[in-house]
């Protein structure tokens, strides 16, 4: 069969035309969305507790025992975090309302470590990699006076760039191209088979009426259905004496 017969098959067209514009309406809302969505921009920096510098180095040793335990560390974290210095951080770079609207900024401590991790989040990246810059200088500097014998130390990083979150939008709309076309032959498919049960409903046969048998004679007029080609007993009598009178005669 071509395509062309194909495509002539009772509501296969109509199908294909629904599960397209189904597909397609799915995959151009999924591009929409993908690439009209508000990202989020994440930028890092690390500052790590360490003993003193001017310790000998049997002091140093213990300083760094209790390092270990993590308890001061995580108080040097809370504090840095509860000064503000995120706000002063927006202040000083002279944050919009629109801009401070999505900038936040988290203090924790990497696990196991003396390394206190500043996260700042922000709609654009450059906003963020400011926010935690300034956030981070004046966490040190304001430490710098109370951790003594400790000090805070800026970790330098390797990348000096903030990172994206969330899916890239290539791929939210691939995503969304592969559900529209699993969607939209799924409607074909369901379009197709229920118009094919619509046609089998309305074509269904009426009773047939019972035909005359054709071994059964109709009946002729003025003759006998139970014998047609006998005569009667009258016919019999007259035909017998006819018969007498010719032999009778000289």
């Amino acid at each position: 069969m071509s395509r062309r017969d194909a495509l002539r098959v009772p509501g296969l067209r109509t199908s294909i035309t629904v599960g397209l514009a189904v597909a397609l309406l799915l995959a151009v809302a999924g591009s929409f969305y993908a690439f009209t969505q508000q990202r989020s921009w994440v930028a890092e920096s690390m500052v790590v507790v360490l003993p003193s510098a001017d310790l000998d180095e049997g002091t140093s040793a213990s300083y760094y025992e209790t390092l270990s335990r993590g308890q001061l560390v995580a108080t040097f974290a809370e504090v840095a975090g509860t000064q503000g210095f995120a706000q002063q951080a927006e202040d000083a770079l002279g944050l919009s309302a629109a801009e401070r609207a999505l900038v936040s900024t988290e203090v924790s401590v990497v696990p196991d470590t003396a390394v206190i991790l500043i996260r700042s989040t922000a709609g654009d990246a450059q906003v963020a990699q400011d926010v935690s810059r300034v956030t981070t200088s004046l966490s040190v500097a304001y430490l710098g006076g109370l951790t003594e014998p400790y000090r805070a130390v800026t970790v330098p990083s390797g990348s000096s760039t903030a990172e994206p979150t969330g899916m890239s939008p290539w791929l939210l709309a691939a995503a969304g191209l592969m559900a529209g076309l699993v969607a939209g032959l799924a409607v074909q498919q369901a379009v197709y088979h229920l118009a094919a049960a619509l046609r089998g409903s309305r074509a269904e046969p009426e009773p047939l009426s019972p035909k005359p048998s054709a071994m059964s004679p109709e009946p002729v007029e003025g003759r006998s259905l139970t014998s047609p080609d006998r005569m009667s007993t009258g016919e019999e009598e007259d035909a017998t004496a006819a018969g007498r009178r010719s032999v009778a005669a000289p």
